[in-house]
């Protein structure tokens, strides 16, 4: 595999959110064109000690292309192990390295954006799971975390093989508050010579034209939320109501497909967040009533009657 990025083509990333960037979502977002898909951030700890639900998020559908593992983790050997059990049991095709997560519940294990403040041992967990599994390494990272060095870190990543990075354009302090600063990730991306992605308030089609022209890619996140479609119309792809009410309900089929083994009930309400998204423009009612509806058939009916 290799990342697909052209300058000079259209295009965007989806990019990963907890809860959210599941197999049903990378696959529906696939299917309207993202460039590719990251998966679900995964702690390397909690794989190497067996969890359930850490290997349970790592599952890709049969039909994704992208096939792309977000690991996290504060020790580069750790990190490697895991990668390498990933890659044989999980066969992906390539593996993102979480190095943005500003959370302290993350951070406080010296794990995600903390690691910006340690480029040496950033760039010993990127060389590392080189050597361990082979695969390409994108690495996802921010401005900074206790001080904006986020060129400095990407020359370090470079240097150690990385192959692709996505930048949110906000420090680790500012977590999502604020805007992100694209001039900054253009700064990043004139430093280093492999292809760099830049993310962050991208939430509309104008949004995306005007990042592009900075002569970055663009990977896109909450924008994409109940507008799968978004990834086609950044192509200049017209996507008209019919097609945009039967992507939402194909996507409500294969999320309960997926989760069919844990029961309608807990798949619906694990929907609730893109449910949301798909309702924003309906009344207060309807989403409400949708939002509270556990039965399958009474969710599709909302969306078709308001997506």
């Amino acid at each position: 595999m290799d990342f697909p990025f052209d300058p000079a083509a259209m295009g965007a990333v989806l990019a990963p959110m907890a809860s959210l960037t599941d197999a049903p979502f990378r696959l529906v977002s696939e299917r309207f064109g993202a460039l590719w898909t990251v998966g679900e951030m995964v702690m390397a700890g909690s794989l190497l000690q067996g969890s359930v639900e850490g290997w349970r998020l790592l599952r890709f559908h049969p039909e994704e292309r992208s096939r792309v593992v977000q690991l996290a983790g504060a020790d580069p050997g750790e990190v490697a192990r895991a990668a390498a059990l990933v890659q044989e049991r999980v066969r992906p095709r390539a593996i993102d390295l979480n190095m943005g997560c500003p959370m302290p519940k993350v951070t406080a294990r010296g794990a995600g954006a903390a690691l910006l403040d340690d480029p040496a041992r950033a760039a010993r967990m990127v060389a590392g799971v080189r050597e361990a599994t082979g695969l390409l390494v994108s690495v996802k990272l921010r401005l900074g975390f206790s001080r904006e060095n986020a060129v400095e870190v990407a020359r370090a990543l470079e240097q150690a093989g990385a192959a692709l990075l996505r930048v949110h354009g906000r420090t680790a302090r500012q977590r999502y508050g604020g805007r992100a600063d694209w001039e900054a990730v253009r700064e990043v991306a004139r430093a280093v010579r492999i292809p760099v992605v830049g993310t962050g308030d991208v939430r509309s089609v104008e949004d995306y034209r005007a990042r592009r022209e900075l002569g970055v890619g663009v990977a896109v996140a909450r924008g994409a939320l109940g507008r799968p479609w978004f990834f086609a119309e950044v192509c200049r792809e017209r996507v008209d109501a019919a097609a945009r009410r039967a992507a939402a309900r194909e996507h409500l089929r294969l999320h309960l497909a997926w989760y069919a083994d844990r029961g309608e009930v807990w798949a619906l309400r694990a929907f609730r967040g893109h449910l949301k998204a798909y309702l924003s423009a309906a009344p207060a009612d309807a989403r409400v009533r949708g939002l509270a509806c556990e039965r399958a058939g009474g969710v599709e009916e909302e969306l078709a009657r308001w997506v």
